[in-house]
């Protein structure tokens, strides 16, 4: 079953996309863990999220 898509839809999905991607930028990284490589690790997590919205956007003409 495929979901709707409504320009509703397209906002709510937007705002989570970006939701997670400002929490991972923002996020301190584990006190007993390597802070240079969690760092790097949600950032490239982030960049990831970024362009699978933007490609997903892409997709349905926005």
């Amino acid at each position: 079953m495929r979901t709707r898509i409504t320009e509703e839809y397209i906002e709510e999905k937007v705002e989570a996309y970006n939701v997670a991607i400002e929490a991972l930028r923002e996020h301190e990284p584990m006190s007993d863990g390597d802070p240079k490589m969690a760092k790097k690790l949600r950032e490239q997590l982030a960049n990831k999220l970024d362009r699978e919205i933007y490609r997903w956007l892409a997709e349905h003409g926005r």
